[in-house]
C-alpha cells in the first residue's frame, strides 16, 4: 500500500514512522507553505498588550510556534491570570514547549478538533464582557470570532501568517498522483484545495477524484469539502481529528 502524506515536517515525518511501523509504504509531499507576515502597528500593540486579555485562543502548532516567538520579545515572563486555549494537543504541546512557562495541563483543549468543538469547553460558556485574543493563520473560517461576539465577548485577531500552494512541490505531487497511491491524508480544507491547485494543468482534476484512493479526513466538514468537489462519498474516511492515533485507527478499521 502506498500511502501519500500531504503535512510539512516534522509532522510527516512523525506520521510516516508510524505507517511503516505498521507495513504502510508511505510518501510525504507537503502541499501547503506557511509564510510568516509582517507585523502590523497593531498586530505588535496586542503583544505588547497581552495581558488585557482574559482568553487567548491559539488556532495551530503554526499559530502557537510563531506566537512564541514573538512573545519571546516582548514577555520575558508570561502575565498571569489568561486563559490559554488550544485547537487540538498537538499545537497545545507546541505552545507549551515553545513558551517553557506553561505546562500542557494548564491549556485548555477540546475534544475535538475544529471550531464547534472548541466553542463547547466550558471556558467559553460564560463570556460576556471578556476580551479573547484570537492567535491565528490569515483567513479560515469565522466560526469562533461569530459565536464569542454572540455571546458577548470582545474577540480581536492576531494573524501570524499565510497559507500558500506548496507549488514548489508540484512535479513531486504529480508524479505520486501518477502511480496511484492508496491513501491520501489531508488536514484540512485548504490542504484540499492547494493540492488539487499543485495538480492544476498537469492531471485532469476529474481522474484525480474519482480514482481508487481513500482520503483520511479529519472531520465532517472537510468531507463536505471533498463531496461537493466530486469525491465519492465511500472513499473519504472521516478520522477523529488529525492526530496520528487517528489516522491509523481509521485505517486499522477499513482493513
Amino acid at each position: 500500500m502506498k500511502f501519500l502524506i500531504t503535512r510539512a515536517e516534522p509532522h510527516a515525518s512523525q506520521l510516516a514512522a508510524a505507517l511503516n511501523a505498521k507495513a504502510i509504504s508511505t510518501e510525504a509531499v507537503p502541499v501547503m507553505s506557511i509564510a510568516p507576515v509582517e507585523l502590523s502597528g497593531a498586530a505588535r500593540s496586542r503583544l505588547m498588550n497581552l495581558d488585557l486579555y482574559d482568553s487567548v485562543i491559539v488556532i495551530s502548532a503554526n499559530a502557537a510556534e510563531l506566537l512564541a516567538a514573538h512573545l519571546d520579545q516582548y514577555w520575558p515572563q508570561l502575565p498571569v491570570g489568561i486563559e490559554w486555549v488550544a485547537i487540538g494537543q498537538a499545537t497545545a504541546n507546541m505552545l507549551a514547549s515553545e513558551l517553557g512557562e506553561l505546562s500542557s495541563d494548564q491549556i485548555h483543549v477540546p475534544d475535538g478538533t475544529d471550531s464547534e468543538a472548541l466553542m463547547q469547553l466550558p471556558v467559553f460558556q460564560q463570556v460576556s464582557g471578556a476580551k479573547v485574543l484570537l492567535v491565528k493563520g490569515e483567513g479560515g473560517r469565522d466560526v469562533i470570532h461569530q459565536t464569542l461576539s454572540e455571546r458577548g465577548a470582545s474577540v480581536t485577531e492576531l494573524v501570524l501568517y499565510q497559507r500558500q500552494p506548496a507549488m514548489e512541490f508540484a512535479e513531486q505531487l504529480v508524479q505520486v498522483f501518477r502511480q496511484q497511491p492508496q491513501f491520501v491524508q489531508i488536514a484540512s480544507g485548504d490542504s484540499f484545495l492547494n493540492l488539487l491547485a499543485m495538480l492544476e494543468g498537469h492531471l485532469d482534476r476529474g481522474s484525480v477524484v474519482s480514482s481508487d484512493a481513500y482520503w483520511l479526513v479529519p472531520s465532517d466538514r472537510v468531507a463536505d469539502l471533498l463531496h461537493s468537489h466530486q469525491v465519492r462519498k465511500e472513499k473519504v474516511l472521516v478520522c477523529n481529528g488529525a492526530s496520528n492515533q487517528a489516522i491509523l485507527a481509521r485505517i486499522q478499521e477499513l482493513l
